[in-house]
């Protein structure tokens, strides 16, 4: 007899509820239940006979959703939740759409209606013959399309692995198997989607947060329906209900968007990995710049290496100019936020008739308010961060809380009215080239301006269709676009991430360089680049001017082993946050005397290593203090039992005042 169920409830809890089973009742089907005094929905996970002995289990009240989820999403979903010790609950909320989890829906007699997707127009499907190089690593990759393995398809810019991966879609659509393919950020998508269907108009879903929930519903729903598709979209297309997958692509490995920081913190690439093995197809993770992490098991052979060497077509970008800033100022005691050098450049691209890509390393107008009395930097009330001084309204805002207040002049410490302007943005670089240039058409892309998808879409098909000379952002200008008039790519700013405290800022500024610089050159006629740096002999500059990644990675690689930092370990960061500074300083007191000092005698130096508890470096963030403890644990220790062992002990002993967010392999130690 299978007289009780187990249920997964959308609550921060590692656990499943109890309930007594109803007829007809299957793991995969959605509940409704009772819950204290509500009643909430939830996932049936498995059934049995074996009744709870603290409690007399609740009646379930009835089957909302039958078969909502096959056996086979199920086993891969629960092996997302044990790799990452996380809420069943909060990980089903990622794959099954929302609809499902609203009690006021249930008793509706059909599903809504959904709108259907436009597809971008503009891309006409050619017959692209594969160089050499891309059919070895094609073939290469479809002879594992039946089973387990992970690929790492390392190109240049430019060198058509796009044309790679179309190839391999085809392949596993002839076969009956359906793709799932990642990109980053919803700015990639229109572009991308425009060429999927010109190439596949009739089999090519799409999920992104750009899309409204009965958008997605209706692609989830279509995706449930088990003929072979393609679907892309970001890291949330990940959790399609797809049964037979052939192939898993991540586009642009490396990118940090593909790591979610709320609730459930997964990172879509491992996910991918773990779903892969489950329904044994292979992943192919692509990228110009590789992560290290990635990189180095490819190197170790725990992946499949390939390279693509050679820019695809005539593809070709001119050797990189190295400005020195400081030196220029130190001469010239230039009040501009570039230098002539790149003024002239741009006048030469624009006379050309060709287009110029400008990246600024940070947004607004000003990056901080200084006092020139006090000599104080204007910091946000609820957050350890200056203020971003913002032209429009004349606005100094916070970038964490959304704080904002009016540039008075007056200084919030002192009072006297003796603020000055510090830095530059996307905002006063934007003034800069207006006066400079007054007939350039110019627009910019940063997230003050791109506030939609929409928005987003129609800059950056205006500059497709050339009405635009001169686009000017931040990292949305700097991923995967495929801009063919680009005869002229500045990047200013680019060092200003090397100041902050984290080990992987290096490898960062590496990669947004290379992957900036490579929007360029990508047809016929050849593009330059420019760097502007006040610290342009920094080995992470150096190396990307040249485009070495190998000796990057190198350089990178012998840094982290010294001090155990990924590749060589996992990181475990567990964030705790409080409104009572004595609140949460009493209570790590505590965890260190009772627990942390014990559990780091259990283990060796070489298997674990314990920093903290200390300040984050953003200290307070919306009113609430920040502490971490970063565990280091050896690459090849069982995880999962460090995870919960350390994950027991704090649902036990954490007060109420004080709430900690566990994230495994964090992108961010901010």
């Amino acid at each position: 007899m299978t007289d009780y169920a187990e249920i997964a409830l959308d609550v921060p809890l590692r656990k499943t509820f109890t309930y007594q089973s109803v007829d007809h009742l299957k793991p995969g089907d959605m509940v409704l239940v009772p819950f204290g005094r509500q009643k909430k929905l939830g996932l049936c996970l498995q059934l049995h006979d074996q009744a709870p002995t603290e409690f007399k289990a609740k009646e379930i009240i009835k089957i909302a959703y039958p078969e909502l989820l096959t056996q086979t999403q199920l086993q891969w979903v629960e092996r997302a939740v044990e790799f990452y010790q996380a809420g069943q609950g909060q990980v089903l909320t990622n794959t099954i759409p929302s609809y499902f989890w609203d009690v006021k829906k249930i008793d509706k007699e059909k599903m809504p209606s959904h709108r259907g997707i436009k597809w971008p127009k503009g891309y006409q499907a050619q017959k692209v013959e594969l160089s050499k190089e891309q059919t070895l690593v094609a073939q290469a990759i479809h002879t594992c399309h039946k089973e387990f393995s992970v690929h790492l398809l390392h190109g240049v810019t430019g060198s058509g692995k796009t044309e790679v991966y179309i190839d391999l879609f085809k392949k596993c659509l002839a076969d009956g198997l359906s793709c799932l393919f990642l990109v980053p950020e919803i700015g990639l998508t229109p572009q991308m989607m425009s060429r999927l269907h010109s190439h596949f108009p009739d089999q090519l879903l799409v999920i992104h947060s750009g899309l409204t929930p009965n958008q997605k519903l209706g692609q989830w729903l279509q995706a449930k329906e088990q003929s072979p598709k393609i679907l892309v979209g970001t890291r949330s297309a990940l959790f399609a209900p797809f049964d037979h997958l052939g192939l898993i692509v991540i586009d642009e490995e490396q990118d940090t968007s593909y790591k979610q920081d709320t609730r459930f913190r997964y990172h879509a690439r491992d996910v991918a990995i773990i779903r892969a093995k489950s329904q044994s197809c292979p992943v192919l993770l692509g990228s110009a710049t590789p992560s290290l992490e990635t990189y180095y098991l490819a190197q170790k052979g725990v992946y499949h290496y390939h390279e693509l060497k050679s820019r695809f077509g005539n593809n070709q970008v001119d050797g990189v100019k190295v400005i020195d800033f400081q030196k220029e100022r130190e001469q010239t005691e230039t009040p501009l936020y570039l230098s002539k050098a790149i003024h002239d450049e741009i006048d030469e691209c624009l006379t050309a008739g060709r287009q110029v890509l400008l990246y600024v390393g940070q947004r607004g107008h000003s990056q901080n308010a200084y006092c020139v009395t006090c000599e104080e930097i204007q910091l946000c009330p609820n957050c350890s961060v200056g203020l971003t001084y913002h032209k429009p309204g004349q606005r100094l805002k916070c970038h964490y809380c959304e704080y904002d207040q009016k540039f008075d002049e007056i200084c919030l410490t002192c009072k006297d009215k003796t603020l000055a302007l510090i830095g530059f943005g996307t905002q006063s670089v934007e003034e800069e080239i207006q006066t400079w240039h007054p007939k350039v058409k110019l627009s910019r892309l940063d997230s003050d301006v791109a506030t939609t998808p929409k928005k987003l879409h129609d800059i950056l098909d205006e500059f497709h269709q050339k009405k635009i000379h001169l686009l000017l952002g931040t990292q949305m200008i700097a991923k995967g676009h495929d801009f063919d008039n680009v005869g002229l790519v500045a990047i200013v700013g680019l060092d200003s991430g090397l100041g902050l405290p984290d080990f992987r800022s290096g490898e960062k500024t590496f990669q947004t360089l290379v992957q900036v610089a490579g929007r360029g050159g990508r047809r016929d006629e050849a593009c330059k680049v420019i760097v502007q740096s006040f610290n342009p002999k920094h080995p992470s500059l150096q190396y990307g001017i040249q485009k070495d990644y190998k000796a990057m990675a190198g350089w990178e690689i012998e840094s982290r082993k010294a001090l155990m930092y990924p590749p060589f370990s996992r990181l475990v960061q567990i964030r705790f946050l409080s409104t009572s500074i004595q609140i949460l300083d009493r209570f790590l007191n505590d965890l260190s005397d009772q627990f942390l000092d014990q559990m780091t005698s259990e283990y060796s130096l070489n298997d674990l290593r314990v920093l903290g508890p200390v300040d984050l470096p953003l200290a307070k963030i919306q009113g609430k203090y920040r502490k971490h403890v970063l565990f280091k644990v050896r690459r090849g220790l069982k995880l999962q039992s460090f995870l919960d062992y350390v994950l027991t002990y704090l649902e036990n002993n954490t007060p109420a005042k004080v709430t900690y967010q566990v994230d495994v392999d964090p992108m961010s130690l901010l």
